[in-house]
């Protein structure tokens, strides 16, 4: 009897050990793929699989970058990261204020992507019954900036990112915010207006993806 009751014990033990290697298995893979891709935020671009982020977000990564990364160690990647997004300085923070008296500035923890897109306003016309083909074209003016902002927010201790989302949240429903970004002040961009933002399903109990379309809002002085 003994020893049917020390093999039942042995047997579940057993099953014990694989759920616990079976769970181990999937948040080391999940923080892998974090790991790797937020390595490639910082030297400018993205890993598989492409298809989490949008296609004109940045360029595919070379093979040999990505070998690069792909070989690195996690402790090596984290070392790029912790330089990066937890150590200060940032290659290009993302800063952001609500357009409201005694707004707080809040620094997105994690570097995000930014992307800038610019278009004209161009007016066509066209010469009733013209030999030349085509139209004749006036810049009316330059239209207004699209900004695109792509990132990851990472809990601590391997908990979801509440805090941070709610805080991103905040700023997505505002509408008008004030930002600080070194790619946006080149194009003399510091306020938008957001337009849509995702926050999609995303690998990792502690992970959290998100991106945003906005457009560049410029103050102007009309005369009525």
């Amino acid at each position: 009897m003994t020893n049917i009751l020390s093999d039942i014990y042995e047997i579940e033990e057993q099953e014990q050990r694989a759920k616990r290697a079976a769970s181990a298995n999937i948040k080391s893979t999940a923080t892998r793929f974090a790991l790797e891709n937020l390595a490639f935020r910082i030297f400018g671009g993205k890993v598989p699989p492409y298809w989490l982020f949008r296609h004109d977000a940045s360029a595919y990564v070379s093979p040999d970058r990505y070998n690069e990364i792909k070989n690195a160690t996690d402790e090596q990647l984290e070392d790029v990261i912790r330089a990066n997004a937890l150590g200060i300085p940032m290659q290009f923070p993302l800063r952001m204020k609500l357009d409201e008296p005694g707004a707080e500035e809040w620094t997105v923890p994690w570097e995000p992507m930014v992307t800038v897109n610019g278009s004209n306003i161009i007016v066509k016309r066209h010469v009733n019954k013209g030999k030349v083909r085509g139209s004749i074209k006036e810049r009316w003016t330059q239209d207004d900036y699209t900004v695109s902002i792509e990132g990851i927010l990472i809990g601590s201790d391997g908990k979801y990112p509440k805090d941070d989302v709610n805080r991103l949240r905040e700023f997505c429903e505002a509408g008008r915010v004030e930002v600080i970004h070194p790619l946006l002040v080149e194009f003399g961009i510091t306020h938008i207006v957001i337009d849509s933002w995702d926050i999609p399903h995303t690998v990792g109990a502690a992970n959290q993806n998100y991106s945003i379309q906005a457009t560049s809002d410029d103050i102007y002085k009309l005369l009525i």
